[in-house]
């Protein structure tokens, strides 16, 4: 069966939507999960993309079990449109 590919412009706004209607910082992995697609190389570089485009912003947090990894939130410019 082949697996069916939306268009990056189209995976990429979904990122952004998904971010912006979450009431808190979201993980790669939840990003990913959200889209129905497993955290790759290629979605991590998307989310890379959109923090140096200025689009997401991203921090560092320390999980329950103490690994650190990234959150994403959007920039002030976005929630504010």
């Amino acid at each position: 069966m082949s697996q069916d590919h939306r268009p990056l412009t189209e995976t990429r706004q979904m990122m952004i939507d998904i971010v912006a209607q979450s009431e808190r910082p979201l993980t790669r992995t939840e990003i990913a999960n959200r889209l129905d697609r497993k955290k790759t190389p290629h979605l991590i570089n998307m989310m890379d993309e959109l923090v140096e485009n200025g689009v997401f912003q991203r921090s560092i947090f320390t999980f329950n079990n103490g690994v650190t990894g990234y959150v994403y939130t959007v920039t002030e410019n976005l929630t504010q449109e």
